[in-house]
């Protein structure tokens, strides 16, 4: 009998995959009468990648004593509730989580999962690996994410599995630039949905000015009643809530039908009065319920029968008419994001629209969620590195063909990254612990990319010996164990734009004379560098913040010529000692030079001015540091891991005289200067470049030993320019978006934290101007930035000692590996431009400095044996690709069913049309591919919606025009993305 009914079993699931009938097409009926309100039961659940437990402590369920629940149990528990009555439905949104509960649960397990899939009780939502932070994340690095999640959901789930319906619930505020990428990846046959939580009430239109031949694009958004996304008071029937049950049996004590159906009703009817429509979205469910879900549906069931029980049919005669009398223009039904979207949709409603973004996002008078911009500042800057190393993975594996597979190097690098711009990871608001266990798994993750490297060579030399080259991940610190012994060895640098990398690259050296030689043995400009103080080593800069015995004391830097989407070999030795050129603290003014311009300084050692030696143009420019000291635990809402909140509106100055050192020579001109114990930095003009770089170290944040101040470090750029209130800030690393300080676009300023509430997230850059001059501020990675009146404030480093009642229940402490407090050291790119300069230089210059190039070390007594039957240069693959295009992706795409990989790429217009004298240079282009590609031959492709997991012609849209074979017309602002399987690259 037993066999019977699993052959049973096993054709119901066979039916349900020939006949898929996915959520959105299979949605329970509202009422027609427009007097009647539906209420759309969302069951969901929001389960955080990381927070107070690590990932996987959330998946299994250990650690109870923190949270008692465990992601794999809410999913085997939902599974089996769904199974019981095919009415009900739920809505999951992380893949990461998913995809843990997918590859450790049984294959039965499995089989009713895809079932539910295929009949609509579940809809997959979002589809990204994480809910992507909105501030602090890139939009390659939510691409990337997305990208992971949406493949996984439509190479295991097929069309059922692609995701129509956009969900971010929990970030701590919405970007303009993740509503434009939603709208590209949800593009569908109505309108995408995308959810919100600021305190708004009413569903609007987001204008997301996408890419859309107009210029703009709009999506669906809502927001939530009560600003959360969890269920009315009273009605919550997880394990973690306190609410009554419905107890529908009268001949029982503490029956109370009446009851909760009239709260119910009253809830439905206040919601409905803020809305344009009479469909009313509930989401039953928040962060880690229905680990029970036994408990959750069985109270759902008994809302949904007696809140729409037809008194005439007089379907339950013991109760009195009277209970129903408050319901009978309320009806409720299990939804989904999407059916509720279609039936808003079937409605045309009359919504208003919002084009700007909702930061900075605060919760109270006093609760400005802008600490987080900033926080964690070293993981921040791994975050970015790891993002470099990602798509030079992806790339070597694409362009050798190295056989992806679920397990290999790169997918899991792309699992690291993906999982870090969860909205707990990236923001920096996790757990010490967590965040560790983060850093472990990017680091996991990082060193994967060694084997990538190696196997690209070795494929690419099939007759040459074993290259066993070997990554440094603590470059920016001097330490690269396998060559502090070494006189000589090798360098391969790798190079991940599609343009060629003419810059300078650091490598650590023990030497403080040595000589570099290009692939073709040519003595190149190099230049050696003293930096960290060691025993035995005189005149360096005395910076004991970072110190540490494995740092060499030298750098070489050595200014190098990379082709795209390839590397190129250097070979360093030991040279001649030469007389080194360091002037220790001079008096009177000092300058350095480069070829585009002169920096001065004044006698106390701060920048004074930026002279342009072309056409003589002197700007004034002023550098500091300050710091704000943080309200304590003193007072109700204290500075911590989420919110800035500083005791004082003015920062506190550093005004002793700073110690100084120049350095001048061929490659690199630079100032190093040491503030006090904690603060240091290099001002630095790099050879052949028309700005100005701060590289700033700053930490150990000193700890008081009794009753600690927190302490929040700040730099300031001083400046003539006319900037008055206004600044612009880039959206993820993107669009531009529109700043006023004590103001705001779409709704009335507060002024009730006067710092903190004027404090706005910059990913990647941000500038004042004025209607000549334009001053910009790019960085190295996420952080917040203040601007008024020709001065722009940016922060660096924060060091928390009381916890900012959000959550975490920790302060943001971090020790460092001394327990002496974290040291942070990062990268500012600093210039002036008239406008037009402007609109021309600093879109290329932004996307030039997101990745970095990869530096690997081959370290061997006997050179030649490296060189032996190998390339020392790689062959040229592409023409340089014209300054307004971005070659974002190439990816391979694993487990075709015929052996062969899809290769998903991404060709990106990078000028927007967002001033005046951008115009000149936000124009359409055509990219021809056939030409830019040299060494393969592009086959077939398909253009795909953003995500690259749905045609375009799925979507009826088509908006990229196709000239002729493989040539395109590319709009500013917009994002191609092809997918084709290579025959031969």
């Amino acid at each position: 009998m037993g066999k019977i009914l699993f052959l049973l079993f096993l054709i119901k699931f066979s039916y349900a995959e020939e006949a898929q009938k996915c959520a959105w097409d299979n949605c329970h009926a509202t009422d027609p009468d427009p007097n009647v309100i539906t209420a759309h039961l969302i069951p969901h659940t929001h389960d955080d990648l990381g927070w107070i437990k690590t990932v996987d402590q959330y998946f299994w369920g250990a650690k109870p004593e923190l949270v008692p629940v465990g992601v794999q149990y809410i999913y085997n528990t939902v599974v089996e509730e769904l199974m019981k009555n095919p009415e009900r439905r739920f809505s999951f949104a992380e893949t990461g989580f998913l995809w843990r509960w997918w590859t450790t649960t049984t294959d039965k397990n499995r089989e009713k999962f895809k079932y539910l899939i295929q009949t609509g009780q579940i809809e997959m939502i979002g589809g990204g690996w994480v809910q992507n932070d909105e501030a602090t994340s890139h939009y390659v690095d939510i691409l990337d994410q997305m990208t992971l999640g949406l493949y996984r959901l439509s190479h295991t789930f097929g069309k059922c599995g692609k995701p129509v319906t956009g969900w971010q619930i929990d970030p701590f505020g919405h970007s303009r630039e993740m509503a434009n990428i939603y709208a590209q990846v949800f593009s569908f046959r109505f309108p995408r949905h995308f959810v919100f939580d600021p305190d708004e009430l009413h569903i609007s239109l987001l204008r997301a000015y996408s890419l859309s031949r107009k210029g703009e694009s709009e999506i669906f958004t809502g927001a939530f009643f009560n600003d959360n996304y969890g269920p009315p008071e009273g009605f919550c029937w997880d394990s973690l809530c306190g609410d009554d049950p419905i107890m529908d049996n009268e001949e029982l004590e503490e029956y109370n039908v009446k009851e909760k159906v009239d709260d119910f009703v009253a809830h439905v009817k206040k919601q409905a009065a803020h809305q344009a429509t009479n469909q009313v979205m509930l989401l039953m469910g928040s962060d880690f319920q229905y680990t029970n879900a036994n408990s959750w549906y069985v109270n759902l069931d008994k809302l949904i029968k007696y809140v729409n029980a037809d008194v005439s049919q007089k379907c339950i005669k013991s109760i009195e008419n009277s209970i129903f009398q408050e319901s009978e223009k309320v009806k409720v039904i299990y939804s989904t994001p999407a059916c509720y979207t279609q039936a808003v949709k079937r409605r045309s409603p009359k919504l208003s629209t919002k084009a700007d973004d909702f930061f900075p996002y605060a919760s109270g008078k006093h609760s400005y969620w802008t600490g987080y911009f900033t926080s964690r500042p070293a993981f921040k800057g791994m975050i970015r590195q790891a993002s470099s190393m990602l798509q030079l993975a992806k790339q070597l594996e694409a362009l050798a063909d190295l056989n992806p597979s679920i397990n290999s190097p790169v997918t899991r690098l792309k699992e690291a990254c993906g999982l870090v711009q969860h909205h707990d990871a990236v923001t920096g608001t996790a757990k010490e612990n967590v965040t560790r266990d983060y850093e472990k798994q990017l680091a996991r993750g990082i060193s994967g990319l060694e084997n990538v490297i190696n196997d690209y060579m070795d494929k690419l030399h099939p007759h040459a010996l074993k290259s066993n080259l070997i990554l440094c991940p603590l470059l920016n610190e001097t330490i690269c164990q396998p060559i502090s012994n070494s006189d000589e060895f090798a360098v391969v640098i790798f190079n991940s734009h599609a343009r060629y990398y003419n810059f300078t690259v650091r490598i650590p050296y023990k030497h403080e004379s040595a000589v570099v030689k290009n692939s073709k043995k040519e003595v190149i400009k190099s230049q050696v560098i003293f930096y960290c103080s060691k025993v035995g080593v005189a005149e360096t800069f005395k910076v004991a913040q970072l110190n540490s015995t494995d740092q060499l004391p030298y750098e070489i830097h050595a200014f190098v010529s990379i082709p795209p989407l390839g590397y190129s070999t250097v070979f360093v030795s030991k040279g001649e000692r030469k007389v080194r050129k360091v002037r220790k603290n001079p008096s009177g003014n000092t300058t350095i030079t480069n070829e585009h311009l002169i920096a001065t300084f004044d006698n106390r050692g701060y920048l004074t001015s930026l002279q342009n030696r072309k056409t003589g143009l002197l700007k004034s420019i002023r550098q500091e540091f300050f710091f704000y000291e943080g309200i304590d635990s003193k007072d109700d809402q204290p500075s911590g891991a989420y919110i800035f909140r500083p005791k004082s509106q003015q920062p506190i100055a550093f005004d002793s005289k700073i110690e100084l050192e120049v350095v001048k020579g061929s490659v690199t001109n630079e100032v190093r200067q040491k503030i006090n114990p904690y603060v240091s930095q290099i001002v630095r003009l790099p050879k052949n470049k028309n700005y100005v770089e701060f590289e700033w170290i700053v930490g150990p944040i000193p700890k008081e030993f009794k009753n600690p101040v927190t302490k929040e470090f700040v730099t300031r750029y001083t400046t003539e320019i006319n900037s008055k209130s206004v600044s612009y800030t880039d959206s993820n690393g993107r669009q531009v978006m529109k700043r006023y300080f004590d103001g705001a676009t779409s709704f009335d300023y507060d002024d009730t934290e006067p710092v903190a509430g004027n404090y706005y997230p910059i990913t990647s850059f941000g500038y004042i101007k004025d209607d000549k001059n334009q001053f910009s501020v790019i960085t190295d990675r996420a952080q917040g930035m203040m601007a008024n009146e020709g001065v722009v404030e940016i922060m660096l480093h924060r060091r928390c000692f009381y916890d900012d009642h959000f959550g975490v229940e920790e302060a943001l402490d971090e020790p460092g590996k001394d327990g002496r407090g974290l040291v942070a050291k990062g990268k500012h790119i600093v210039l002036f431009t008239d406008l037009e300069e402007s609109a021309a230089q600093l879109r290329p210059l932004v996307a030039e400095n997101f990745h970095q190039p990869v530096l690997a070390f081959y370290n061997n007594s006997n050179l030649e044996k490296f060189e032996f039957n190998r390339q020392l240069e790689s062959p040229e693959r592409i023409h340089e690709f014209p300054p307004w295009l971005n070659f974002l992706t190439i990816e391979m795409l694993e487990n075709r069913v015929d052996g062969k990989n899809n290769v998903l790429l991404r060709f990106e217009h990078i000028y927007h049309n967002d001033s005046a004298k951008a115009a000149k240079y936000a124009v359409p282009q055509i990219l021809d591919l056939d030409n830019l590609f040299k060494s393969f031959k592009l086959d077939f492709l398909e253009k795909m919606t953003l995500g690259g997991n749905k045609k375009l012609l799925e979507t009826g849209k088509n908006r990229f025009i196709r000239k002729k074979g493989n040539v395109y017309e590319l709009h500013p602002s917009e994002i191609l993305t092809l997918m084709y399987v290579p025959n031969d690259f």
